[in-house]
């Protein structure tokens, strides 16, 4: 017995000796293409996620794409989003400029987020121009605290965006706000901050943010198919613009799941992701007291889990302890010809919620064919467009 243990503890002290890599199942990289499982082999249940695309699909979801362990576990599409065309992610545009800052950073380019906004413009001339716009820092323009007077909100008509979409020139537009609060001490969500770190991603790299991009961002994620829209000048839009297709949204939230490592390499900091799952930026609305802000990221410290966030519900969520990226997709409906449209509006909860449900364990489950074969037939039901009710129908005269 006594040699038995022996055997047993100097076969234990000889895999602890080997490097982690080697102790843990092989690292999956989608860069080509994404793995896929069912549910049950990745310790989720086929049932619960069944429910999930119904949720989905009486919630305006275009697209629901759920990944654990790597393996995509559940993709579906909602009519009349079809499978295969590319999704404008709105406001989720703000974190991948958020990435390429950090990027930038790694770089070289930029030498930290305390940099001051207004050096990166000093060949212009700007109005309103007083001591607390020149002490704006690039960190604030992340964290949404720049105080420069902007009334998009999270709950009112972009009134400010759509204006600045109209000007001959996005950044002198911002540029040109007075300062409301001093900078650093309140959020205020303003797309005009993301849309001036986008023209400084272009100065500090010579860039726009689409190029940069795809060297050192989409290139090695195996992202090729995007469209990004840029003002006059050829600076990406910040705020707003950018077109991705659901599974590459998937791999933007993936390289923050494993860390900022890609194939093996270190492609962003991994103090930046840590830095995003800390944020503790009070967004100061009713209906977001569990949310912090930061980095261009909404974060739910209390379920360890974080997002990208574009209106009309584009996610990219991360939920690290439970190793899974979600995405959805969504956009309004017009029920009747007359009627007025409905938009997604599920809470960020309900959605974390659903995928923390669905999670059974990190061992596989024994397969389940019958629940298998019940979510594959909710996934075909949500690509058929139902026929449009009668009142929906106009009269030929």
């Amino acid at each position: 017995m006594r040699r038995l243990l022996n055997v047993l503890l100097a076969i234990a002290l000889s895999i602890s000796a080997l490097p982690a890599t080697a102790q843990e199942k092989p690292q999956l990289w989608p860069t080509k293409e994404w793995a896929v499982s069912s549910p049950e082999e990745q310790g989720m249940s086929s049932e619960r996620l069944a429910r999930l695309v119904e949720f989905g699909g009486s919630n305006n979801m275009d697209s629901l794409l759920v990944t654990r362990h790597g393996h995509i576990v559940l993709e579906a599409t909602y009519a009349p989003f079809r499978a295969g065309l590319k999704h404008r992610i709105n406001s989720a545009t703000k974190s991948v400029i958020s990435t390429l800052v950090a990027m930038a950073i790694r770089d070289g380019r930029l030498d930290g987020t305390d940099r001051r906004v207004i050096e990166f413009f000093a060949d212009r001339t700007i109005a309103n121009l007083d001591d607390a716009k020149k002490a704006i820092t690039i960190r604030q323009l992340l964290d949404m605290t720049s105080g420069l007077e902007w009334t998009e909100g999270l709950d009112g008509y972009p009134r400010p965006f759509f204006a600045m979409e109209r000007s001959l020139d996005w950044s002198q537009y911002v540029l040109d706000q007075p300062t409301a609060t001093a900078p650093g001490t309140l959020f205020y969500y303003d797309s005009g901050n993301s849309h001036l770190l986008s023209a400084i991603l272009t100065k500090a790299t010579g860039k726009s943010a689409l190029d940069y991009a795809r060297e050192v961002l989409f290139g090695p994620l195996g992202i090729d198919d995007v469209t990004w829209r840029s003002d006059r000048q050829g600076n990406s839009g910040g705020g707003a613009g950018l077109y991705m297709h659901p599974r590459d949204m998937a791999k933007i939230g993936y390289l923050y799941l494993r860390g900022g490592v890609w194939e093996g390499q270190q492609i962003l900091p991994a103090s930046w992701i840590e830095n995003v799952r800390k944020a503790d930026v009070d967004m100061r609305e009713a209906w977001a007291k569990e949310l912090r802000y930061g980095r261009q990221f909404w974060v739910m410290p209390g379920r360890d889990a974080y997002m990208a966030v574009g209106f009309d519900r584009q996610l990219i969520i991360v939920m690290p302890k439970l190793d899974i990226v979600a995405v959805m997709t969504g956009s309004a409906r017009f029920p009747t010809l007359n009627g007025t449209p409905t938009r997604p509006r599920y809470g960020f909860a309900a959605i974390v919620d659903r995928l923390t449900d669905a999670v059974t364990g990190d061992a596989p489950l024994a397969a389940d064919p019958a629940a298998m074969a019940a979510l594959t037939q909710k996934i075909k039901e949500a690509a058929i467009e139902p026929p449009a009710p009668a009142s929906a129908v106009p009269t030929l005269r």
